[in-house]
């Protein structure tokens, strides 16, 4: 049963990721979202924009641990802020 398991796994999502797309993505301009998220990180809630959100909604699953792999719970705590702050999902 473990072998069909196996077998059927897609692995499409095991697909390596490009670590320089994923950092463009959070620091492209107008956005440029990474002082943000770090004032996030330090208690500074408030000084996340509506755009930063919106850039926040985009990134992939696989890019968040490239781009804060000491911190593998931020992209729940900035998603969550980002619904309650300005209703995004």
């Amino acid at each position: 049963m473990v072998l069909v398991f196996l077998i059927t796994w897609p692995c499409s999502s095991a697909q390596p990721i490009d670590p320089n797309a994923c950092w463009q993505t959070i620091k492209h301009p107008p956005h440029e979202c990474l002082e943000s998220i770090k004032g996030i990180v330090h208690g500074h809630v408030h000084e996340i924009k509506k755009e930063c959100c919106e850039t926040v909604s985009t990134i992939s699953d696989l890019c968040w641990p490239i781009i804060f792999p000491s911190m593998p719970y931020i992209r729940f705590l900035l998603k969550g802020i980002c619904t309650v702050k300005y209703s995004l999902h």
